[in-house]
């Protein structure tokens, strides 16, 4: 076999690209490879790593960062990708490596990590990847605190991770200015805080909260129109508009996801939005959900709902 072909080998092999050290053990020296650097046909992929197939697939981008950068772990968004969190938006492919040092891969967003265990890691179609809680981990500081929370509640109600798993690695690297640990606190503590409101205390501090804004009074226990028996906690019909004031326990909720959610469905289909508002809410977030319930009622509004 001759030099080149077993170099583009090595590459194919690698997502396009080879080190440095592979291409001289294929029998290549510092000439020939200097040679090929000058004419473009193998370009600097990173420091000592050259490319020599052009490799845009994002499975290949990973497996060409895994296999040439020191102990990359695929992870972040990228990991969210291979374990299948549908809810996590792309982004370019993202390796992380333990290194103190900067690490350049063309294509590919390298971050540094001093904390990544070997627990931290399983193996995904030949690739190292953050487990799932390690990934919803380093997610935190790249996403908002709600969408963090969606992301938990996706994976617990698929029963994909426990909470308890999630806690217990929380507390083994959410180190204080970790970014991301304040996140990740609040929706632990949504989930696993006993000291909820009851449903009459969480009713009266949501009207408090709409009135303290400035926000209008909505009718309460109003019929859910479509459906006998069943009633909105508040409601504002002319803007066909629901509040729900989530009182349950966390797992409780996670018991009702299916139901709440075929029950929001059936609300959209008659041109109705449903916001569902819960005690820690109240707690720590009512300017927030005071002034996107107000944008709600205001686009509704806008939009000559219910006339």
């Amino acid at each position: 076999m001759s030099r080149e072909r077993e170099c583009l080998q090595i590459a194919a092999r690698q997502g396009g690209v080879i080190r440095r050290t592979q291409a001289l053990d294929a029998g290549l020296t510092a000439k020939m490879i200097q040679s090929r650097l000058s004419s473009g046909r193998w370009t600097v992929a990173a420091r000592g790593v050259y490319r020599l197939l052009d490799a845009r697939d994002f499975r290949e981008l990973l497996h060409g960062a895994v296999a040439t950068l020191p102990n990359a772990t695929v992870s972040h968004h990228s990991a969210a990708r291979l374990h299948g969190i549908d809810t996590v938006p792309r982004a370019p492919a993202t390796v992380m490596v333990h290194s103190s040092t900067t690490h350049r891969f063309v294509s590919v967003v390298v971050r540094r990590c001093f904390d990544l265990a070997p627990h931290h890691v399983e193996e995904i179609d030949g690739l190292p990847v953050t487990t799932l809680p390690r990934t919803v981990v380093d997610l935190a500081a790249h996403v908002s605190c709600g969408h963090l929370g969606r992301i938990v509640d996706e994976l617990v109600v698929g029963s994909r991770m426990s909470i308890e798993t999630l806690a217990e690695l929380v507390d083994e690297v959410a180190r204080r200015g970790k970014p991301g640990s304040a996140s990740l606190r609040e929706v632990l503590t949504e989930r696993t805080d006993p000291s909820w409101a009851t449903a009459t205390e969480l009713e009266r501090r949501g009207l408090a909260m709409l009135s303290d804004h400035g926000l209008p009074a909505p009718l309460t226990q109003f019929p859910v129109p479509w459906t006998s028996g069943e009633r909105f906690d508040a409601a504002y019909p002319e803007r066909r508009v629901a509040i729900e004031w989530d009182s349950r326990r966390w797992h409780t909720r996670v018991a009702d996801f299916e139901h709440d959610r075929r029950r929001d469905r059936l609300a959209a289909v008659h041109g109705w939005t449903v916001l569902r508002v819960t005690w820690l809410d109240l707690e720590r977030r009512r300017p927030q959900v005071a002034s996107e319930i107000d944008s709600v009622l205001t686009a509704a509004s806008r939009v000559g709902v219910g006339r």
